[in-house]
């Protein structure tokens, strides 16, 4: 700011320009205050909400675990053909392998099996089809009209032969074509 020359001594012109300043503040709206850092640690600000996210994943883990031994049991108590037999109400006999019949009326005893079909270990069956190459590109061949010819996509080709350009075909080259859809 550029001071006036009015004539008047420069502590008077200063005096002036700070009561100027102090009327343009009061007139001015008020700034919002700056909101105090926070000094104290984020885990102690938030402890309730950590306790109860604790709480709650540990519940969570527990009736999880609990489900697994209801449905994989071992065999002891909580397992599911005990509990069926509870619910169903059918006798058990002291032998874990034969089942009484004569609360349902029949006169021959029922023997299970040893082994139930939760006991039972599971095989896998795997088949494996090694995919060989089975069409040579011909001149004029585009990705497009091979995908369309054998009702499969651009995309898929692409990815059965790690063609990272589809316009990038040579004559001769020899594809694997993905069964269709």
């Amino acid at each position: 700011m550029q001071a006036r020359s009015t004539g008047e001594p420069e502590l008077l012109q200063a005096q002036r320009r700070r009561r100027e300043a102090g009327e343009a503040e009061r007139r001015a709206p008020r700034r919002a205050r700056r909101r105090r850092s926070q000094t104290t640690p984020w885990l102690q600000r938030n402890a309730l909400s950590v306790a109860a996210a604790s709480i709650l994943v540990a519940f969570l883990g527990l009736g999880f675990g609990l489900l697994q031994m209801l449905n994989h049991g071992d065999g002891s108590v909580g397992s599911p053909l005990t509990l069926a037999q509870a619910d169903l109400g059918a006798p058990t006999s002291t032998s874990a392998n034969v089942l009484s019949a004569a609360a349902v009326g029949a006169s021959v005893p029922v023997v299970a099996e040893s082994v139930t079909a939760l006991d039972a270990p599971r095989s896998i069956h795997a088949n494996v089809k090694v995919l060989t190459p089975d069409y040579t590109v011909a001149a004029g061949d585009t990705l497009v009209r091979i995908a369309q010819r054998y009702s499969t996509t651009v995309e898929r080709i692409q990815a059965f032969n790690n063609l990272s350009d589809p316009r990038a075909l040579h004559i001769g080259a020899q594809l694997i074509i993905p069964p269709p859809f």
